[in-house]
């Protein structure tokens, strides 16, 4: 026999890694109904629930961060204007527990209906807790002096109550600011005051008219000039933050908005069906013809008709002369061509069981026997032989394989242990068949022996090509131990049945192997009108 080189094509490219225009129309055709009754609904859905939403209105104040004006001399000399904050200071600031407290005092004193107010005060306190904040917001567009502008945003139920809240937000972050700049100078006029009641109290204990006491009343004077310029200066101090633009009430609410929310829903899951439809599509697809094999990279060898009101043994005449007739020529063709010397020894194999295989090699055997080729067929599924369900075996005369002495009638794992006994039957038009017999628990073993190598291939020494009925490939490892010691497999796949994931794995598990595919036939092809092998035979269901 002679060995060919496994098929060493590069790794096919996963289905979903292409992009096939015309199969994304297909699928959003085939599932157009519920892609599009489904965002609708959801749209329609979130439309009503949005209507049913309290609305929130939200209101702004801007406030502007400055350094203090030292062009002016006599400016600088008569106030105190507060350091620039760091940054994050103001929002730190705003969400503080004092501030809080501060709007809500005047909110109590605001006309905003008490169960508002009590509504916005629970939220005040619960994201002072959970640290997430939504009623109040800071957004600060600074450069690096962190000077610029601070958005203060206050979120509400009502017009008023978002004027309100964002205006009592601001007026604690100013007077918190205020204070700031005020502390200084009043820790300075403090002292100047403690001073001055220590000069006053020498004074009085001194002898009047003495030069300590002159010294002392000159720097009561100081203290007293400085003590009104600390005042001065407490009362011009001014914080570093100036109110840009004050609160408005608003005129609409910011949410909810039915209209867009219903658009974006029905965009979205518009988006997320079709994809989880293509993504379903590419796991599930399955292979109906020769035409979806191309984007596999996988050869094909050929289709078969479906016909279900065929029995198995009625097969090989179908093969002949019926339905199956021309494509099983066009099998054989393609077979030959891809393995011309003789002898050949090929398996045929599926993904699944039920997929046709050993309809398919009794096909192909009939094909083969047309043309005039000795075809030795052996059934080597020692777990769920059929192949025998497709010959007249009964009445049959037993010859003996080549290498055997004598013949007698044997199975596969009586011809393996007696070899110069081995036998197949003869089923006529020059076709001989060896059938399996029991042996599923030790088929592993048995095809791997070395003995099994040798004798496939001097049994193949009297016949043109040998045909192997395997396993199927995802079920059992036997397909891939047999084509190791043949010049190749056919996998077939069922039409409708089979899907891409399914014969990628398989076609991985070649290359992993070794084994050489020769290439994919799809079974059971569903005909239509003006299919070509139209013989009026409807159907067959085979194995």
């Amino acid at each position: 026999m002679t060995q060919i080189p496994p098929n060493n094509s590069k790794p096919l490219q996963r289905f979903q890694d292409e992009v096939d225009l015309t199969q994304v129309l297909t699928v959003l055709r085939r599932y157009w109904v519920p892609l599009l009754l489904t965002p609708l609904l959801l749209a329609g859905t979130t439309y009503l629930l949005s209507q049913r939403t309290p609305p929130t209105y939200e209101a702004s104040t801007s406030l502007m961060s400055t350094v203090p004006d030292t062009g002016n001399s006599a400016i600088a000399a008569s106030s105190i204007t507060a350091t620039q904050l760091p940054q994050g200071a103001v929002d730190k600031v705003v969400h503080s527990r004092s501030t809080y407290q501060v709007i809500e005092k005047l909110l109590s004193e605001s006309s905003i209906p008490t169960q508002t107010q009590t509504r916005i005060k629970r939220d005040l306190q619960r994201e002072l807790a959970t640290q997430r904040f939504n009623r109040l917001k800071v957004k600060a567009r600074l450069d690096q002096l962190q000077r610029g502008v601070y958005d203060l945003t206050a979120v509400a139920e009502t017009p008023q109550a978002a004027q309100i809240l964002a205006t009592a937000a601001t007026q604690a972050l100013l007077e918190w600011d205020l204070r700031r700049a005020q502390e200084g100078v009043g820790r300075a006029k403090r002292n100047i005051q403690q001073q001055l009641e220590n000069v006053n109290k020498r004074i009085a204990s001194s002898e009047a008219g003495s030069v300590e006491q002159q010294s002392l009343i000159s720097a009561r004077g100081q203290l007293i000039l400085n003590l009104s310029q600390a005042t001065a200066f407490e009362e011009g101090a001014r914080g570093s933050l100036t109110l840009l633009a004050e609160a408005n009430a608003p005129l609409a609410p910011i949410a909810p908005k039915p209209r867009r929310n219903a658009a974006l829903v029905f965009v979205l899951s518009l988006f997320i069906g079709g994809m989880v439809a293509l993504l379903l599509d590419a796991m599930r697809r399955k292979i109906r013809s020769t035409a979806e094999l191309l984007p596999l990279n996988l050869p094909a060898l050929g289709e078969l008709p479906r016909l279900p009101g065929m029995t198995r043994s009625q097969l090989p005449e179908i093969a002949r002369a019926g339905a199956f007739y021309e494509p099983s020529g066009f099998l054989r063709v393609n077979l030959l061509s891809l393995v011309p010397q003789s002898p050949a020894i090929v398996g045929v194999t599926s993904a699944r069981p039920g997929e046709g295989k050993s309809t398919v090699a009794a096909t192909l055997a009939t094909s083969l026997a047309t043309v005039g080729k000795r075809v030795l067929v052996i059934d080597l599924d020692l777990h769920r032989p059929t192949q025998h369900e497709y010959w007249q075996v009964i009445g049959r005369p037993w010859v003996a394989l080549p290498g055997a002495e004598g013949g007698k009638q044997t199975t596969v794992i009586q011809a393996l242990q007696e070899p110069h006994f081995a036998s197949a039957v003869d089923v006529g038009n020059g076709i001989h068949f060896l059938p399996a017999g029991e042996g599923g628990r030790h088929a592993a073993a048995v095809l791997s022996s070395p003995a099994f190598a040798q004798q496939l291939r001097t049994w193949s020494q009297g016949y043109d090509l040998v045909l192997l009925d395997t396993p199927p490939v995802l079920a059992l490892a036997d397909a891939f131990i047999v084509g190791k010691q043949a010049d190749g497999l056919i996998l077939v796949v069922e039409s409708g049945v089979t899907s891409v994931p399914e014969i990628q794995r398989v076609e991985q598990s070649f290359q992993t192997t070794g084994v050489r595919l020769l290439g994919v036939l799809v079974n059971k092809v569903k005909r239509e009108r003006e299919y070509y092998y139209n013989y009026g035979v409807d159907s067959v269901s085979s194995r």
